[in-house]
C-alpha cells in the first residue's frame, strides 16, 4: 500500500490563521494535522506516501522532510490549487496511484490510527470511511445499498437519503484506478475543476464496486471552518488521547 494526501489548498475559510501557515500544519495538540496523518500510517507500515502541494508548499516540504526522514515522500506541485480543487489535484497524482493499492487521505482530517485499521481489516479492495450521522448540505454524503455498497456520493444528495459523512479517508484498489483517472480528466474538461474528487467516484460506481466503512465509533473530524478547529481541540482530540491512555 502507497498514500496520496492532498494538502495543496490555501483553507482562506480559517483565515486569519491560515495566512501564515498552511492549515495541514496547523497544530492539535503536540502535532500538525500532517504528523498525524503520517504517523498512523507509518504505524501500520504504509511508507510511502506522495503529498500534492501547492499554498506555502515550502512550509510543509521543510517540516515533514525534517522529520520523516526514514519515509519515502515524494511531492507533486499543484501550481493552480487557487483555481482549483481536489479533483485536480488527485487527477496530478494519477501516475503515482495507477495501477496501486493505495490510501486516500485529505489533509486536513484529526482522526485516530485505528481508522486506518478498520479499512485494512474489511475485505472489499475499495473502502470510504464514513461517519453514519445526520447530514446537511455542506457533508460530502453516501447513498449505500442493504450490503454497505455505495450507489451515489457527493454533497448535492438528499440528505433524507443518505446513510453519513465520507470523511475524507479511503482505501482504493489497483485495479479501478485506470477508469478512476479517466474520470477524474472526464470532471476536469468538462470545466468543473473547481469540483471535489468525489464527482469522479461518483462516476465509475457503476463499473466498481465501493463498500462504505462505520468509523463512527472512532474519533474523526475534517476541519474546514474555526468551529471545525474549536471541535477538533475541545472534543476529538481529546478523545483521541483518551483511548491511548
Amino acid at each position: 500500500m502507497r498514500a496520496v494526501i492532498l494538502a495543496a489548498g490555501a483553507a482562506r475559510r480559517l483565515a486569519p490563521l491560515t495566512d501564515s501557515i498552511p492549515k495541514c500544519l496547523i497544530k492539535i495538540g503536540d502535532k500538525s494535522l500532517l504528523e498525524n496523518q503520517l504517523d498512523a500510517l507509518q504505524r501500520y507500515g504504509v511508507d510511502e506516501t506522495l503529498i500534492v502541494v501547492g499554498y506555502l508548499k515550502e512550509q510543509i516540504m521543510e517540516k515533514i522532510g525534517s522529520q520523516y526522514k526514514t519515509m519515502n515522500i515524494s511531492y507533486i506541485e499543484n501550481p493552480n490549487y487557487a483555481t482549483t480543487n481536489t479533483v485536480y489535484s488527485l487527477w496530478l497524482a494519477r501516475e503515482y496511484f495507477a495501477g496501486q493499492d493505495f490510501f486516500y487521505f485529505n489533509a486536513d482530517v484529526l482522526f485516530h490510527y485505528s481508522l486506518i485499521g478498520k479499512l485494512l481489516e474489511v475485505p472489499h479492495e475499495t473502502a470510504l470511511g464514513v461517519e453514519v450521522k445526520p447530514c446537511g448540505e455542506e457533508e460530502v454524503k453516501v447513498i449505500v445499498k442493504a450490503d454497505q455498497r455505495i450507489v451515489r456520493i457527493g454533497k448535492k444528495l438528499d440528505p433524507t437519503e443518505c446513510l453519513g459523512e465520507f470523511v475524507g479517508i479511503a482505501k482504493f484498489g489497483a485495479s479501478l484506478t485506470t477508469d478512476f483517472a479517466t474520470a477524474l480528466k472526464a470532471v476536469i474538461d468538462e470545466g468543473l475543476q473547481m469540483s471535489f474528487f468525489e464527482a469522479a467516484v461518483d462516476r465509475i460506481l457503476d463499473k466498481h464496486t465501493m463498500y462504505s466503512v462505520d468509523i463512527t465509533k472512532i474519533p474523526v473530524i475534517e476541519i474546514d471552518f474555526p468551529e471545525d478547529l474549536e471541535r477538533a481541540r475541545k472534543q476529538i482530540y481529546p478523545k483521541i488521547v483518551s483511548i491511548d491512555e
